[in-house]
């Protein structure tokens, strides 16, 4: 490089100068050979904004909207279950308690016919003591008949053959009603020193 001689920048410009506006043209070289095309640009940008502000009224605020209700469905959808749930650990615990007062009044119940049942066995044994200590009483009564019958059988007959035996052994000289008197009186005196 020669004195004198300043060295070339990229671009053909050289170093230490400041262009402003004509750098600024020197720009549009590049950006124009890339085919950019600033009222198309611009003409972009605000058709792009138009779309956004389209797209969020048919679009994305129907859609937001939908969601929210989406959300609040569910959010209802949990509240639902959850108080269904509450609803049926009540209606549990209701038939848990009712279960236990079943259980318990059948218990009760159970008990009650038990003592019932031992009530009526000790009034039927009572009655069955009574009934046979009544036909012991009635049976030695009717002993205590059958034997005095007996015994008054017997002295009649004893007093019969007597009265028999005596008038054929004295035949005929006593009196058959007086022989019958005296072994009478001599039987019942044997029959008092027997009881």
């Amino acid at each position: 490089m020669a004195r004198g001689h300043k060295a070339a920048r990229p671009y053909g410009r050289p170093y230490g100068r400041m262009g402003g506006a004509g750098e600024i043209a020197a720009m549009g070289g590049p950006l124009q050979a890339l085919g950019f095309n600033l009222q198309v640009f611009l003409l972009q940008v605000v058709l792009f904004i138009a779309l956004v502000f389209i797209m969020k009224a048919l679009l994305f605020d129907p859609l937001s909207g939908h969601m929210q209700k989406r959300e609040q469905s569910v959010k209802d959808a949990y509240k639902t279950v959850e108080n269904t749930r509450r609803e049926m650990e009540g209606l549990r615990a209701d038939y848990q308690a009712r279960i236990h007062q079943i259980e318990a009044e059948a218990r009760a119940q159970i008990q009650a016919a038990i003592k019932e049942a031992q009530a009526e066995r000790e009034r039927l044994l009572l009655e069955a003591r009574a009934e046979a200590e009544q036909r012991l009483r009635s049976g030695a009564d009717e002993m205590e008949r059958e034997k005095v019958e007996a015994i008054r059988a017997m002295r009649d007959q004893m007093i019969g053959l007597a009265v028999t035996a005596a008038s054929r052994a004295l035949a005929s000289t006593a009196d058959s009603a007086a022989l019958r008197k005296s072994a009478e009186s001599s039987l019942v005196s044997a029959a008092s020193n027997l009881d």
